[in-house]
């Protein structure tokens, strides 16, 4: 009777030692997507700031052309 109570408390064991393995796959195989997926977003953010950057240069350009455009249109007399 106690070896099968023993056998019983092994197959238990057993079980939930599977079920933590399978637990551990799992989070393993998450991790790894979400470590993918971090990198992608690192490479977007990345192409982002210099698409940022990149349109501020052009709107600093742009005002500046405006600017002397109006100081252009300011020396030239009305009358």
């Amino acid at each position: 009777m106690e070896k099968e109570n023993e056998i019983v408390q092994f197959a238990v064991l057993e079980e939930r030692l599977n079920k933590i393995l399978e637990g551990y796959s799992t989070l393993k195989e998450e991790r790894e997507k979400l470590i993918s997926q971090m990198h992608v977003n690192e490479e977007e953010v990345k192409e982002l700031r210099k698409e940022l950057t990149t349109l501020k240069n052009e709107r600093s350009e742009v005002r500046a052309r405006i600017e002397r455009l109006i100081k252009r249109l300011e020396g030239i007399p009305l009358e």
